[in-house]
């Protein structure tokens, strides 16, 4: 073990969610505000959603820490269970031994909701893996809520899950949870700055002082192959400073980081060799053998290459427009590790590309220029085309398809797919959804599509549609 080579106190990545390594970004000090708000105000129900590992666990815990001596709280995180058997699991926790029928069980918890609100103690359930929970036992949680009296709710709920937890509350037949959320919130994964704070800050908890222990370097490493995520992060930091400590050293640096990506066989954003600057974008050209790794650096329009490129390295392409938009076909056999390129689908502008005419032999200037001049131009396009091409990462906006039910509205399927409304999102919604006439008006039974992340600034709106 590294923790005495490195002179710290305790483990500072390990796998339990202990609310004193809980570093909170600012969608971590939103979610907490919003458990907060929901409970000071009496709301009922709250929903928090993130993805697998980004920390949920270790938020809840710090708000049960944060709540104990102010309520009676229950955690229930077997969510693998029958709707029958929801109360009684509720019960257990509460220390009280479940009735056989279940009258029985609802007088028994009553009863508790009675005494604990007559000392002044509210109950809150808190449901973990809340996405486990079938249709019936969503619906015997919300049940729950019936038990209040004129003044106040008797009982507040957290549900907590996966982003699957949203998409099953936004069904018809539980259409009346859904209206009783009063909050809902999301975790995001971290940016690279968070990702290195979140690594110092657990090494502080853990007793580290003095000189940093990752360098610049690994730590721009452990942000691209964890994708921000706290999970990956902790395994990565892990068998870095296990690494390390096997070869005596006291930095980890960016070889021992990449050998851990390599163990654990962790996605790494190909290297950029070199770049190309264009009016809004920073156009990132990797060599030919890597051309399936293109990655493009910019904040609007993350996929483009020149199509001069390709074609001077593969021959003859032809783009063509349809009904259902343009389409790359290469007029010859695609070579192994490009076929994806294959009747790709293009996304901007409308171009002809012909073959390039064979390369003349060596001659003299005079007699290459004047074969220059006359041969057929091998690109038809403006001087300001781009031709989009599609890689197997698509940088730009991100979205989601949903389908418009009873009652919703553009700021409720906003709230609860994207995790905010405002006119930055409300732009992203536009240009994903063209079609979209009226926002305040969407027909129930349509589809439409929404970010997966909401736009702070109108800057973060996608300048073009997503095909």
């Amino acid at each position: 073990m590294f923790i005495e080579h490195f002179n710290l106190t305790e483990q500072p990545f390990g796998a339990t969610p202990d609310p004193r390594f809980l570093f909170q970004t600012g969608s971590h000090r939103e979610a907490l505000a919003s458990l907060y708000t929901g409970f000071y105000g009496n709301r009922g129900f709250t929903v928090l959603t993130a993805e697998p590992g980004m920390g949920k666990t270790t938020l809840l815990f710090e708000f049960l820490d944060h709540i104990r001596d102010r309520a009676k709280t229950v955690f229930l995180f077997n969510t693998l269970c029958e709707a029958k058997d929801v109360l009684s699991l509720i019960l257990q926790d509460l220390g009280v031994s479940p009735g056989a029928t279940l009258a029985k069980k609802h007088r028994q918890l009553n009863d508790v909701l009675v005494a604990e609100a007559r000392s002044g103690r509210p109950v809150v359930l808190v449901v973990d893996e809340a996405q486990n929970l079938s249709t019936e036992a969503l619906e015997a949680v919300r049940l729950l809520t019936n038990f209040e009296t004129a003044q106040s709710k008797l009982m507040q709920i957290v549900l907590a899950g996966q982003p699957q937890l949203a998409d099953k509350l936004a069904r018809p037949e539980i259409a009346q949870l859904l209206q009783r959320v009063s909050t809902m919130c999301r975790l995001v994964p971290f940016s690279p700055t968070d990702t290195a704070a979140y690594i110092d800050h657990r090494l502080k908890v853990a007793g580290h002082t003095g000189k940093p222990l990752f360098t610049s370097g690994a730590l721009d490493l452990v942000a691209d192959a964890s994708r921000g995520v706290p999970r990956v992060i902790n395994t990565l930091c892990f068998n870095s400073l296990c690494l390390c400590r096997a070869r005596d050293s006291k930095v980890v640096d960016d070889d021992m980081v990449k050998e851990a990506i390599r163990d654990l066989q962790l996605p790494l954003t190909q290297p950029i060799p070199a770049t190309q600057q264009t009016d809004d974008k920073v156009a990132v050209v990797t060599p030919f053998a890597e051309f399936s790794e293109v990655r493009v650096s910019s904040g609007k329009t993350a996929r483009y290459i020149t199509a001069a490129l390709l074609a001077a390295c593969l021959g003859g392409i032809g783009v063509f427009w349809s009904g259902a938009g343009a389409r790359m076909h290469l007029p010859f056999p695609v070579p192994a590790g490009f076929s994806h390129i294959q009747n790709a689908p293009v996304t901007k502008a409308k171009a002809e590309i012909s073959a390039p005419s064979p390369v003349p032999s060596p001659a003299s200037d005079a007699t290459h220029t004047q074969t220059m001049a006359t041969a057929p131009s091998t690109i038809a396009m403006s001087s300001n085309t781009v031709i989009p091409v599609v890689t197997d990462k698509d940088d730009a906006t991100e979205y989601k398809t949903v389908t418009v039910g009873p009652g919703d509205t553009l700021v409720n399927l906003a709230m609860q797919n994207v995790g905010g409304y405002n006119g930055a999102v409300l732009q992203q919604i536009r240009a994903l959804n063209p079609s979209l006439k009226d926002p305040n008006h969407i027909e129930t039974g349509r589809t439409i599509r929404l970010p997966e992340s909401a736009a702070t600034t109108t800057s973060d709106v996608p300048a073009r549609n997503k095909p």
